[in-house]
């Protein structure tokens, strides 16, 4: 890392085309005179990143913007002053949560704007930060969004402006790459790698670097080569500053997929062969012993995958054998490094049946970051109590925006609700979880915007940002040239709220592992028509926008928004359509509607193709409609139900879902310091409720949502609550429902394990409890649900009629 300060500088010509007044700094446009970036640094990084803004900056004024050297005899009098300077009194380390680490202030002097960088990273941060506030988007490679010419002077106001991450480490893993980015690289991109090596992952590391991140996992499935087996990949890591860990089944930067020899080596087996396995992992250290600055090593073990360790017969002897095996670890990085393990980076993860271990007593030194996982659907399982927030180490998150396994992958499309991505995010972040963020980001395509998000978050706090949709509009006014990227953004969230009831690869109501075929949809007829109804509006609403895109533009947005739009809407149909055929009634309806579906079905792989032609073929190979070949991509084939079945399908879903009563108004009690609040687009009803602040607090004090019912005449009632399938450490959720303040029960909301509850809470978004409440007379009624404690989320809150 670069300790010296270094000057360079944007010069423009005496014709004062950029100029400062008081806090705002405006360039203008079509300049013919040269603009020249005079740079003076030792670090290449900061010279490459000069360059980069530079063209940045020339396609969106119309001028020409020029990187040079300090003793260049173009050098004169800077407008633009970028340095490095971690004494700056603006970058003070105590106003910062990590210090001045990475780091930048964006202020003015006289008639200069100056950039400056607490170090090289929070320099090249400085100077992307530039770019956005220009207009400039990070998706110009990696989604092929164009620069936009501007036509009136662009003005950066409100300086100074001071930016430090909230979370320190901030990055991204690579995972079941088989059906993206692995062939696209190894076919497309690189051929004469043929994997995923130094030319993409350089193009990862800039992309990285203008979202404001600084760690990668890499990918680490079958058939792609381990990072650190590929020549050049390690010193990519190196020319980008960017940092290396490994995911929670890669101790100490080990690929045990693509490197553990089991013919040469024997068993990954650390009960009978430890010696084997320790020199394995010592080998990786002394590999990466030049890099200590950015390497971060996972501890622990599991199997050669995603799996439990080998040869263990109880939970003890799995604990002993993790304990030694972590002890190990740090003597190994303290015997290489020369130096104490706690001055390195370090990481565990507790994920799956690693956590049972910990819990039982796992001693993990106090320095080693834990790093929460959520339980592969985007619930964070786990957040760290009040003694665990005080650990040095403190804590991270390994979050999953794509996920292989059960009960149903989810790695076609990107379909997690981004509100629920900022409250989980924030959960985590208020029990202590800022020290390293990593998102599951599968292949990066089609997962752009919501990897944005999640980084974005991350740089700035989940607490301190607007909301997700706000978020998203200025995303697509950046993008694109649309007269009305409101419209553009409620477009989109429409199809996540969509995909939040159901994603589009859980459309089957099939399931994996075990692997099952699809089945005939679990809704009703009225439900089935209003969903293939919201379908048919988002398709229209996306031809109607996408006339408005420009050409340069259009291969952008089909990418970003017309793919994951059309083709959901798609799958939706293919199944929905063949869903109404099983019931149709006659053979002729029947045929029609499984034309509809095989329609669907056709026009998926038509968009795929399309999408994999773009940009003359830069994209070939990294979309594929049907990701492990499960059933629900497959053509649709005709179920035939006998009338009897018909009748008895109809009553069940007819039942489950019958006409609701909704609450007629709704009253707070809150506890002294917290406040029930509404978040806005979570849940079925796009307004969940959940107490804030989200910091781990079980009440003494009554904390209550009461719901006031009118009913028009009397009948038998059954009260339904529905939740998101949110986790507390101990399972300990809980809901007290009482009726005109008379208890009736307690529901008890946290699942365990891979359980059906569990199954089905995952793919449905939400936990559904339901009480009898008898005959109620006509009038109102009030029906109160107290919480023991925050981190509950109330969804939807009805009556039915009792039975339903």
């Amino acid at each position: 890392m670069l300790t010296r300060c270094f000057l360079f500088a944007v010069l423009l010509s005496a014709s004062h085309a950029v100029f400062s007044s008081g806090e705002r700094f405006t360039i203008s446009v079509d300049e013919p005179s040269v603009r020249f970036i005079v740079v003076q640094s030792r670090d290449p990084l900061i010279e490459w990143a000069a360059k980069d803004v530079a063209d940045d900056l020339s396609a969106r004024t119309g001028s020409t913007f020029v990187v040079v050297k300090s003793d260049d005899e173009a050098a004169s009098t800077p407008f633009i002053h970028i340095n490095v300077d971690g004494s700056l009194p603006l970058l003070n380390a105590s106003a910062f949560p990590h210090g001045n680490h990475e780091a930048f202030a964006i202020h003015t002097r006289q008639d200069t704007l100056v950039i400056t960088g607490a170090d090289v990273r929070g320099t090249v941060y400085g100077l992307f930060t530039l770019a956005e506030k220009m207009g400039i988007s990070p998706w110009q490679w990696w989604a092929d969004v164009p620069v936009k010419k501007a036509s009136v002077p662009l003005t950066l106001d409100k300086l100074p402006v001071v930016e430090g991450p909230a979370v320190k480490y901030r990055g991204i893993f690579i995972n079941d790459e088989d059906w993206g980015l692995l062939p696209w690289a190894s076919h497309t991109f690189e051929p004469d790698t043929a994997n995923i090596g130094p030319r993409t992952y350089e193009k990862i590391f800039q992309l990285l670097l203008r979202l404001k991140a600084n760690t990668i996992w890499p990918a680490m499935h079958p058939g792609t080569r381990a990072f650190f087996t590929v020549p050049g990949n390690k010193e990519m890591a190196h020319r980008y500053h960017i940092h290396v860990g490994s995911s929670h089944a890669e101790p100490m930067l080990r690929n045990n997929v693509d490197e553990w020899d089991k013919q040469q080596s024997g068993d990954f087996n650390y009960t009978n062969n430890a010696a084997r396995v320790n020199e394995y992992w010592r080998n990786r250290v002394e590999q990466v012993s030049d890099m200590s600055d950015l390497a971060m090593f996972t501890l622990g073990m599991r199997g050669i995958h995603d799996s439990g360790m080998e040869g263990i017969h109880s939970q003890q002897q799995a604990k002993d054998t993790l304990q030694q095996a972590i002890n190990t670890q740090r003597a190994q990085l303290e015997a290489v490094f020369g130096k104490p393990a706690e001055t390195l980076t370090q990481m565990f993860t507790p994920y799956k049946e690693v956590l049972s271990l910990y819990e039982m007593g796992l001693s993990v030194p106090d320095d080693v970051t834990l790093v929460w996982p959520d339980d592969n659907y985007g619930y964070i399982r786990r957040h760290s109590n009040r003694a665990e927030q005080k650990r040095s180490g403190g804590a991270g998150v390994y979050y999953h925006l794509s996920y292989w396994g059960r009960p149903h992958d989810y790695l076609w499309l990107s379909s997690t609700h981004p509100a629920l991505i900022q409250f989980e995010m924030q959960r985590a972040f208020e029990n202590g979880a800022d020290r390293i963020w990593i998102a599951n980001v599968g292949d990066i395509k089609p997962l752009e915007y919501n990897m944005e998000w999640f980084l974005h978050l991350g740089w700035y706090g989940p607490d301190k940002v607007s909301d997700a949709k706000t978020f998203a509009t200025y995303q697509l006014d950046r993008d694109f040239a649309i007269s009305d990227p409101q419209s553009a953004a409620d477009l989109l969230f429409d199809y996540y709220h969509l995909a939040f009831i159901r994603r589009p690869e859980f459309m089957g109501w099939s399931q994996t592992e075990p692997t099952t075929q699809t089945r005939l949809a679990g809704w009703n007829g009225e439900t089935i028509e209003n969903r293939l109804q919201q379908y048919q509006k988002l398709e229209t609403s996306i031809f109607e926008l996408s006339k408005g895109i420009q050409p340069k533009e259009q291969s952008a947005w089909f990418q970003l928004m017309s793919y994951p739009v059309q083709a959901s809407s798609e799958m939706n149909k293919k199944w929905l359509f063949r869903h109404k055929a099983a019931f149709a009634v006659s053979h002729s309806v029947a045929d029609k509607l499984m034309e509809k579906a095989l329609d669907a079905h056709n026009t998926i792989n038509g968009l795929t193709q399309q999408y994999n032609g773009l940009s003359e073929g830069k994209w070939a190979g990294m979309m594929d409609a049907a990701p492990r070949k499960l059933p629900v991509f497959n053509k649709p084939a005709m179920i035939t139900l006998t009338d009897d079945e018909k009748q008895k399908r109809n009553r069940v879903n007819d039942g489950a879902q019958s006409k609701q009563i909704k609450p007629a108004s709704v009253k707070f009690i809150s506890p002294e310091g917290y406040s029930w609040q509404e978040v806005r687009d979570l849940g079925y009803s796009g307004k969940a409720l959940t107490l804030y602040p989200l910091k781990l607090q079980y009440f003494s004090e009554k904390a209550a949502v009461t719901y006031q019912f009118t009913l028009d005449v009397a009948q038998h009632v059954t009260l339904n609550v529905a939740t998101l399938p949110v986790h507390s450490n101990d399972f300990s959720h809980e809901i007290a429902i009482s009726l005109a303040q008379k208890p009736i029960t307690i529901f008890t909301l946290n699942t365990k394990g891979r359980s059906e509850q569990w199954k089905q809470g995952v793919l449905n978004n939400r936990i559904h409890n339901s009480v009898d409440l008898g005959r109620l007379s006509k009038g109102t009624h009030n029906v109160t649900l107290s919480v023991n404690q925050n981190g509950i989320v109330i969804d939807e809150v009805w009556l039915s009629e009792h039975g339903s």
